[in-house]
């Protein structure tokens, strides 16, 4: 291949067009450890529950860290957000420290654990972090409640973003009944300042998360995943659909990329990519607000880094 057909390869190049994944997942070897579960289970789950049909446990000498560089190198990612849990924290700062300007790491923080504050204030100051992941649903908490408001508190002092992830989940265990994104809307009220997303655009709660895109200043939501949750809403729906009406609610300087992607061998889901890519094409949506939905907007809610 030539070096010229490599350039022009993907879509996103032929456009001139930087792109940063804002919401991806380490799964490291710890990862799979931590879930205390066997290798025929896990590929059960995947194939029932996901698009995948199968799934490469990381090793425990393998360097994941270079793996996923080496997956941004080859579609010509500039940058990728992980969500990334507590047993990986360690291992992430390296690759922070590795490889500089390639990783956004959220930590995967449970507010509902007595050493959370210190945690949170840990995993930014020493950890160089760049923000938080909260899973309302998986966790059992509400977004008002006191133990979620002592995160929003150091993510204020801190200025740091966090992430929520609200509505349907992968995972069998959740409570839904945690997973409204208008239960936000009390902690943006108290914290002007913070920055709350809203992960897979509400993941089935998309009246909810458009009811406070458009109510809020500082609530972004992002773009991540195959957003199958389309399945399972009372009306008639499609991807292009709910693009358009998230525009129209919130503007596309609130509005970020996001894939998703988690484990190989299917690694960085470029098919997300091109897919939103050409939706918002066709929505004539300018090559300037573009920049903002792809890479801009990431970067400015990532300021301090």
């Amino acid at each position: 291949m030539s070096k010229t057909s490599k350039t022009t390869k993907y879509l996103h190049q032929q456009l001139g067009l930087s792109v940063i994944d804002s919401h991806s997942h380490y799964l490291s070897y710890k990862t799979f450890q931590s879930w205390q579960v066997d290798s025929k289970a896990i590929q059960r789950r995947i194939r029932t529950r996901t698009d995948m049909t199968s799934v490469d446990q990381p090793g425990p000498d393998e360097d994941f860290a270079q793996k996923w560089v080496t997956e941004l190198d080859r579609y010509g990612i500039a940058r990728i957000g992980m969500m990334v849990g507590p047993e990986s924290w360690d291992e992430f700062a390296d690759a922070l420290k590795r490889f500089p300007n390639r990783f956004y790491g959220y930590a995967n923080i449970n507010p509902l654990l007595p050493e959370a504050e210190d945690q949170a204030r840990h995993v930014i100051r020493e950890l160089g972090f760049h923000g938080y992941k909260l899973y309302p649903v998986l966790h059992g908490f509400y977004t008002h409640s006191k133990e979620a408001y002592r995160i929003y508190q150091i993510a204020d002092d801190l200025k740091v973003p966090v992430l929520h992830h609200f509505g349907i989940s992968v995972g069998a265990g959740v409570d839904l009944r945690y997973g409204n994104p208008l239960d936000l809307q009390p902690p943006a009220r108290d914290f002007p300042d913070v920055k709350f997303g809203i992960a897979h655009l509400g993941a089935g709660m998309f009246r909810e998360t458009l009811l406070l895109f458009y109510q809020t200043d500082n609530v972004y939501v992002d773009t991540s995943g195959s957003n199958i949750w389309m399945r399972y809403i009372p009306y008639p729906s499609d991807l292009e659909g709910v693009m358009k009406r998230t525009l129209e609610a919130g503007g596309p300087k609130r509005i970020v990329f996001g894939t998703d992607s988690s484990m190989f061998p299917r690694g960085f889901r470029y098919d997300i990519l091109e897919k939103q890519l050409k939706i918002f094409q066709r929505l004539k949506v300018t090559m300037e607000d573009l920049k903002q939905l792809f890479s801009d907007n990431i970067q400015r809610l990532m300021r301090k880094h």
